[in-house]
């Protein structure tokens, strides 16, 4: 099902599967910034990434002595349907809770909560994650906002971090898992050596499997076109990781900003749920709560 969503500035359309983002249209000039979710492309919009993020290596994991299996990337949420508990005109509520599906894959009670509302700027979109299991869990989480370059040229466009930082990469192998050091450690970073601080030029060759940065102080990353100087940014403000991606298939035709809580996994993983890199933990009863928040300058 989808729902509706309008304010003087905007409208919106989200689905109860995945309760996903599928446009988010600008009324001054019937802009979408969301990318239309073409198939033969990449067939989604901005699907939230949960109880993980990215790849699973082996398409497995144990958790709480289980062996528990992933054949898709970024966890079960973005494929399930949703509740939606919530509709007043600009604003919307979904929840999904765990089911005789997520236990097979995820041992716990949980309460994943998605809202959306309209601003005059663009969305707000908060998630928060409640633990309802009587045992603390560990989970990842993320969002895969993709932002539509709407005809225009990848060259035209760069990623602009917010505060113009030196950006920390994390290395990654070709098929985007950790790089593990001498000692099989991980994550491994290094400086990604931009020509200037902050910025990630979008180029025709795309980011691969993507380009994943860490230690980001930034408020928010945006992607500015150079041509008119607009600019769409999403909030990475208490985010650890952000991941840049592109269609792999042809012509660049979008751009995704990923702010993750919670990162891919490593190659040669043992696989056990605990020994996860970059995942958070939630108490019985207690609440995880992130924003990732879109302008639209």
């Amino acid at each position: 099902m989808i729902i509706k969503l309008e304010n003087n500035y905007f409208t919106t359309e989200i689905s109860t599967k995945g309760a996903e983002l599928q446009n988010l249209v600008r009324k001054s000039d019937g802009k979408d910034i969301i990318w239309q979710g073409d198939k033969s492309v990449w067939g989604n919009h901005a699907p939230i990434l949960f109880p993980f993020v990215a790849r699973c290596w082996g398409d497995y994991f144990i958790i709480d002595g289980k062996k528990c299996e992933y054949t898709r990337n970024h966890g079960f949420a973005r494929d399930l349907e949703w509740k939606c508990t919530l509709q007043s005109g600009d604003c919307a509520i979904f929840e999904l809770t765990e089911s005789e599906d997520t236990l097979y894959r995820f041992p716990y009670s949980f309460c994943l909560k998605t809202e959306y509302k309209l601003t005059e700027k663009g969305i707000d979109w908060k998630i928060t994650v409640k633990n309802t299991d009587d045992k603390p869990f560990k989970f990842g989480l993320g969002t895969h906002a993709a932002f539509s370059l709407n005809g225009n040229k990848a060259e035209d466009f760069v990623v602009e971090f917010e505060k113009k930082e030196a950006l920390t990469a994390v290395c990654c192998t070709p098929e985007c898992f950790l790089v593990r050091d001498k000692n099989g450690k991980a994550p491994v970073t290094k400086l990604f050596g931009e020509d200037k601080a902050g910025i990630v030029p979008v180029t025709s060759a795309g980011f691969g499997n993507g380009q994943l940065f860490t230690n980001i102080t930034s408020d928010w990353v945006g992607l500015r076109n150079r041509v008119d100087g607009s600019i769409i940014k999403i909030q990475t403000k208490g985010f650890p990781y952000c991941m840049l991606w592109q269609n792999t298939k042809g012509a660049p035709q979008f751009v995704c900003l990923e702010p993750w809580h919670g990162v891919t996994d490593s190659e040669n993983s043992d696989h056990i749920w605990e020994n996860k890199v970059g995942m958070n933990e939630v108490a019985p009863w207690e609440e995880f709560v992130c924003e990732q928040n879109i302008w639209v300058e």
